[in-house]
């Protein structure tokens, strides 16, 4: 296991659920505001579980290749959801192409971390 991918993972997982929170209380009953932040939370927590779920088959896929993996997952995951919660909140994004930049981090992350599992790595 890599735990410093673990202890990212864990860190973005309480802050998922504190947010989660957060938004069951605090967001007013704007139908709008609230389907934003449901969206951001559940790919937040969604991330997360990926990230802890690296850290336990790191072995298998570490190196470079998982390394950038878990980089633009991270990033990328920080910057979609951060944008969306902030949309939720302000109404409006705080940088506009930050999401799709975030989202398609994301993607890149996933594909990495894909190729990283085919390429594997000996324990």
């Amino acid at each position: 296991m890599n735990r410093p991918v673990a202890a990212i993972a864990a860190l973005s997982l309480s802050l998922a659920v504190a947010l989660g929170a957060v938004g069951a209380h605090a967001i007013g009953s704007e139908p709008a505001a609230r389907e934003l932040w449901r969206t951001a939370s559940f790919w937040h927590t969604a991330n997360s579980l990926g990230l802890l779920a690296i850290a336990a088959l790191w072995p298998h896929i570490g190196g470079r290749l998982g390394l950038a993996g878990v980089l633009a997952v991270a990033f990328g995951a920080l910057a979609f959801c951060g944008s969306v919660y902030i949309q939720a909140v302000q109404g409006s994004a705080p940088v506009p192409m930050l999401a799709p930049v975030g989202g398609t981090l994301q993607i890149l992350g996933w594909l990495l971390v894909a190729v990283a599992c085919l390429r594997g790595r000996a324990p």
